[in-house]
């Protein structure tokens, strides 16, 4: 496969204000995700509403956000990234205002539905707007960073709508990520522009997901996905605690997946990546239970933390390995593999609410912790087996 020449690569200024735009379109698409988390399961149409359905709203992101990514690709061929970049600014807009109204559930539901549709639009073509503007050598590192702001979303999100709820009331946090993604469009219209189409990079998440191991790497990618998922529309309800403290808890796992995401990331090339996500299925067992069955907010707080390590030692080398799977499929792609990631990832934040949402509403919240933690450690233990046993280099993109 050839590239173009060197003297027709888009220019360092166009690579680095993509980056920009796709970080900030990824960080805002998940902050307003984390403000959602002790908001959401508390609103009284909500409460009336069950675990269940509780489940499902927080669900409904994710499965909206799968279509769409599956949908935006072809959009963003035809038309460039910029459109499906503002779309996806005015559709979270939107759905943050309707989130502010708090009732009836059915349009609470239509909201969420709605922020997925944006967040994928987002994600697909903020992604690609990297591949277009980066060379090949380049990219993985540049989607890497691109994608880490998704964990720094999710930390700030939750303990600052707690604080808000706190001071301002319930529809504070949805009318502040209204107006940061009015902002974040703004920076997305003077940004991008110019935008030159992908000429390297032909191969699709299907081929990736073609090479052997794929498949191993992106239950990975789900479990790392679901396990702070399955406990964002029912632990606020199980606490008795102010949104604040709630929001903090999360926060404590976000942080805790921060911290550990580099230092996990610097053993893959040393540990088998079966030794990794082997500890981070076994630390998602106990921290799922250690939370199910806690008395004490002192426990929760330490199964929190245990839990985003677990999302740690499962996302790292999966992160990794995925690029290395790009490089190995036919034609080689690291746009395939990040869109690989994308649908991924969703479907592990599609599963984890609604294994968890209706497990509590059959066997109570210790039930559904054990229950979730039972189902997440058969599929993940079931994946090991064709795990690649050490992160062997890919093969070399040549221009």
């Amino acid at each position: 496969m050839g590239n173009s020449p060197s003297s027709t690569l888009p220019s360092g200024t166009l690579s680095k204000r993509a980056l920009v735009v796709a970080s900030i379109a990824l960080f805002v698409d998940n902050l307003v995700i984390g403000l959602a988390v002790p908001v959401l399961p508390l609103l009284p149409s909500v409460v009336e509403a069950g675990p269940a359905m509780t489940g499902i709203l927080f669900g409904s992101y994710a499965i909206a956000l799968i279509i769409a990514a599956l949908l935006s690709g072809r959009l963003v061929d035809r038309v460039g990234p910029k459109i499906p970049l503002l779309i996806g600014m005015v559709g979270l807009a939107a759905a943050t205002l309707i989130f502010a109204m708090g009732e009836p559930f059915w349009l609470l539901l239509v909201a969420r539905f709605a922020q997925g549709v944006a967040g994928g639009m987002s994600w697909v073509a903020g992604l690609a707007l990297i591949a277009a503007t980066t060379s090949f050598d380049r990219r993985g590192m540049a989607m890497g960073i691109a994608i880490s702001t998704i964990t720094l979303g999710v930390l700030i999100g939750p303990p600052l709508a707690g604080y808000m709820v706190g001071e301002f009331g319930t529809a504070s946090p949805f009318i502040l990520a209204a107006g940061i993604a009015v902002l974040d469009g703004i920076l997305r219209i003077i940004l991008v522009r110019d935008v030159p189409r992908i000429a390297d990079d032909t191969g699709g998440p299907m081929s990736v997901l073609r090479v052997p191991g794929s498949w191993s790497i992106v239950i990975a990618i789900m479990l790392g996905a679901a396990v702070i998922a399955a406990l964002e529309p029912v632990l606020p309800v199980q606490l008795s605690e102010s949104p604040f403290v709630i929001g903090l808890l999360f926060a404590l796992a976000a942080l805790v997946g921060v911290i550990a995401n580099p230092v996990v990331g610097s053993m893959v090339s040393r540990v088998s990546p079966r030794i990794l996500i082997g500890l981070g299925i076994a630390s998602v067992v106990g921290s799922l239970l250690l939370v199910g069955w806690a008395t004490m907010l002192w426990q929760i707080a330490i199964g929190m933390a245990l839990l985003g390590a677990s999302a740690a030692l499962l996302q790292a080398p999966a992160t990794a390995l995925i690029s290395i799977q790009g490089f190995r499929s036919d034609p080689p792609t690291l746009g395939g593999s990040y869109a690989l990631y994308t649908l991924a990832y969703a479907v592990g934040l599609a599963a984890g609410p609604l294994i968890a949402g209706f497990g509590v509403e059959q066997l109570g919240f210790p039930g559904a912790m054990t229950l979730t933690a039972i189902i997440l450690a058969a599929v993940g233990g079931l994946s090991l087996a064709r795990l690649p046993n050490k992160a062997i280099n890919g093969p070399q993109y040549q221009s």
